[in-house]
């Protein structure tokens, strides 16, 4: 019965694969860009508005970029089906977690801090996320920012209010950067588009 049910997942996985990306229409996108802005902003009168506004953009509209990218098709669970079957290329939650990173670490933040938040640590459920607190705050004071939950549409809440118990891990020093070296390409490749 499982076995059926394995299969029957993937095959559906397989029918849907090339046509369903989360796709956002620009004024939703512009709506959850001004929502999580504002919600960056209130961790603390410190947090600078172009800053706020800078990194809710990019982690609005840059997973969105990642899931055509990477072909991301929702749910995320058959999306994790399909890509350890090597039918897509990625899109597990650790990958969206570094990606926007990444991302974030372009940007040069000041008044906004990164941190990885990590759900079920060393069970099969393990989740990540990116958290983001004002600068010296607390990461349990902070916002999570998921993107793998609906495969590149991301999900937001505060840390204690979300569905998933969150805890703060410290990358290891090589891992961070590792991250912080894609940054720098990211933002070289990005000047050489613009």
């Amino acid at each position: 019965m499982m076995f059926r049910t394995f299969f029957l997942v993937l095959l559906t996985g397989f029918l849907v694969a090339g046509c369903t990306t989360v796709r956002v229409p620009e004024t939703k996108q512009a709506a959850e860009v001004a929502a999580l802005a504002a919600q960056l902003r209130s961790l603390s009168p410190a947090v600078d508005d172009g800053e706020a506004q800078r990194a809710a953009d990019a982690a609005v509209r840059y997973p969105l970029e990642l899931a055509r990218e990477w072909h991301a098709t929702p749910p995320a669970v058959v999306n994790n089906v399909l890509i350890n079957a090597g039918i897509h290329p990625q899109g597990l939650c650790f990958q969206w977690a570094d990606a926007l990173t990444e991302k974030l670490l372009t940007l040069n933040l000041r008044t906004l801090e990164l941190h990885r938040g990590v759900a079920h640590l060393r069970t099969p459920r393990e989740h990540s996320c990116v958290v983001l607190t004002a600068t010296g705050q607390n990461f349990t004071n902070g916002v999570a920012l998921d993107a793998w939950r609906d495969c590149g549409r991301l999900q937001w809440s505060l840390v204690p209010r979300d569905n998933y118990p969150w805890k703060e891990v410290t990358l290891i020093p090589s891992y961070r950067a590792e991250l912080e070296a894609a940054a720098r390409q990211l933002e070289q490749d990005q000047s050489k588009r613009d």
